[in-house]
């Protein structure tokens, strides 16, 4: 159970070096300019099968980390453990399936991610996690939130939507680590206290 949890340390690694080394491999691509997913798009097979990795394994951490979760608490913070394994879902979808097409995203059920942070504020207050989880967390989550709604509403700009995209990545899967992280501070040798 532990090993499921830690395991999710490593989830800003999981996404963020598939992408960076496919985005070096691909020719045009531009990681201030375009989304990620954009390099499914072009003709090279060895960038895209890398990027595809990176979101199947990321996603895949996320589903881990959420097994883990709902082994170690039962019933307890049971809510955001389901949507973090639902927003795991749609990051294996975008390794699965190339932008554009729907199950890209998994017809965009991982928007749920923007009150992921919220919920488990909620379900951890009066917790024995780290005071400081509750700021780190709101602000991530405000990051999150505030990205995908300008990416909606299409305020996101045109040339800077690769840069927004990894700066909203480093809260989303920034955040992901730290949970794992201060949920096993939490954990005594028999058990969890929260």
């Amino acid at each position: 159970m532990k090993l499921l949890i830690k395991q999710a340390l490593l989830v800003p690694i999981y996404f963020f070096a598939p992408v960076l080394t496919a985005g070096i491999l691909t020719g045009d691509y531009s990681a201030i300019s375009q989304h990620a997913s954009e390099i499914t798009l072009t003709d090279n097979s060895t960038a895209i099968m890398i990027l595809n990795s990176g979101a199947i394994l990321s996603g895949s951490s996320c589903v881990l980390l959420s097994i883990g979760l709902m082994k170690l608490w039962k019933r307890k913070h049971l809510f955001s453990a389901i949507l973090l394994m639902i927003f795991g879902a749609s990051m294996i979808s975008n390794g699965l399936y190339p932008m554009g097409n729907p199950m890209h995203g998994f017809y965009g059920i991982g928007l749920c991610l923007m009150i992921i942070p919220f919920v488990s504020c909620y379900e951890f207050k009066g917790s024995s996690v780290d005071k400081r989880y509750f700021p780190i967390t709101i602000t991530a989550g405000l990051v999150i939130f505030v990205y995908f709604w300008s990416m909606l509403v299409g305020l996101d700009p045109l040339e800077y939507r690769g840069l927004t995209q990894r700066i909203a990545s480093i809260a989303i899967f920034g955040w992901i680590a730290y949970l794992a992280y201060e949920i096993i501070k939490t954990l005594p040798n028999n058990g969890y206290k929260a």
